[in-house]
């Protein structure tokens, strides 16, 4: 493997169901609607996050517990959120949460366990948390999808993830989709999936999204994921609701490349309607690069025989409601002063890697394009969700930088 400014990484988009059986334990007062740690996980943290959300705010007190012991009670609110008061030993532990309201009560109680190798506690988030999450932040607002926050789950597992990649670098032998797997027989892991490591240090979403880059630091790595066609769709979900951020190594002569690991968290509830399209680049806006250089794993033009790097900016439209379940695009275009520009068009038929791409499209110039130009793309279709088939057609104009 070669050092240097060098970047790649496969997004993953994982939808897993909460298997907590929790519906029906109160049918008279609030519905709890979710609790982390997940019940029956075995945790690499010795201090997670332990959490309890209902479905709508109550009149009285919540109050959580760990073993028996109180650890915080909280006023009429519809989510409850502590810390352990010290390290959890390892072994199973019970958690329980208490609302107590006018004239009845709601309690439940689930198990978890910790590993022998758990880490006590994740810690304050790294400055380069906060420089990411900002950096993001800003492409969400512009996307007009709403902004992320930082969580200690996903902090723990990113980190976990980038320090044994770091630590594993020549055992890999090679950038492939494998970046996101760890093997039990390597130093410092923590999880086969991006998923088992997230549950590992308490997240307890509905799914999640891994992203990685080499190479570069973490606003670099922020702008090659955007500037992709896979690693894009892991920043602009709308689903997707909160992040952890990790980074190990140093870019230096006596040192291998920096790894970046980003995780965020999905919740099916924050997913927008199934009928909106989000597309990037925005309409009008400015200053787009113009090139898309090779990097990116999967590979977006190995679905094009022939085709040759460096490409142009690629242009994308998606549906990320969770009920959109298929997409075709009829028509497509890419015009500069009314003039046709070559691309190819990459959709969910011609994708050889389509649980990557999902319910999106590209187009993708064959070659870079202009300095300081204004570009039209556009894309015509139908989308399939549960009450059929549905047009829709987009249209975006952006104009290029000018260095």
């Amino acid at each position: 493997m070669s050092r240097g400014p060098v970047w790649a990484a496969a997004a993953i988009i994982l939808a897993a169901a909460l298997a907590a059986g929790l519906s029906g334990i109160e049918s008279r007062g609030p519905v709890l609607w979710q609790v982390s740690p997940e019940p029956g996980a075995t945790l690499m943290l010795r201090k997670p996050p332990i959490e309890a959300q209902l479905s709508k705010p109550y009149t009285g007190y919540g109050t959580l517990y760990v073993d028996g012991r109180p650890l915080l009670s909280g006023l009429p609110s519809p989510y409850l959120s502590s810390l352990p008061g010290a390290p959890l030993a390892t072994g199973r532990h019970a958690l329980r949460v208490d609302v107590v309201m006018p004239g009845r009560s709601f309690s439940y109680t689930w198990h978890i366990k910790v590993a022998k190798n758990a880490q006590k506690s994740v810690g304050p988030y790294d400055p380069a948390s906060y420089e990411a999450l900002a950096a993001v932040n800003q492409i969400r607002t512009a996307a007009g999808v709403p902004p992320w926050r930082l969580s200690l789950s996903l902090e723990g597992a990113s980190r976990a993830h980038s320090r044994y990649f770091y630590d594993n670098l020549r055992r890999y032998g090679t950038l492939t989709d494998a970046v996101h797997n760890e093997n039990p027989s390597w130093p410092l892991f923590t999880g086969r999936t991006p998923w088992a490591r997230d549950l590992a240090f308490g997240y307890n979403g509905d799914g999640d999204s891994e992203v990685m880059a080499f190479g570069v630091g973490t606003e670099e790595a922020v702008g090659l994921w955007l500037d992709s066609i896979y690693h894009r769709f892991g920043l602009i979900d709308p689903g997707l609701t909160s992040m952890g951020f990790g980074i190990a190594g140093k870019a230096s002569k006596s040192d291998d490349l920096p790894v970046t690991t980003l995780n965020a968290g999905w919740e099916s509830r924050a997913e927008v309607p199934n009928g909106r399209a989000i597309v990037w680049p925005v309409p009008g806006q400015e200053q787009i690069p113009r090139t898309f250089e090779a990097g990116e794993i999967p590979d977006p033009l190995a679905n094009f025989p022939g085709a040759k790097y460096p490409a142009g900016y690629p242009v994308t439209v998606s549906f990320f409601g969770d009920g959109v379940k298929a997409l075709q695009v009829s028509a497509a275009g890419l015009t500069r002063n009314g003039r046709p520009v070559p691309y190819h068009l990459l959709t969910p038929q011609v994708d050889q890697n389509p649980q990557e791409l999902g319910m999106s499209a590209a187009i993708l110039p064959v070659s870079p394009l202009a300095k300081g130009a204004q570009y039209e793309a556009r894309f015509q279709g139908r989308y399939r969700d549960a009450h059929g088939w549905h047009p829709f057609t987009v249209k975006t104009m952006f104009t290029t930088a000018t260095a």
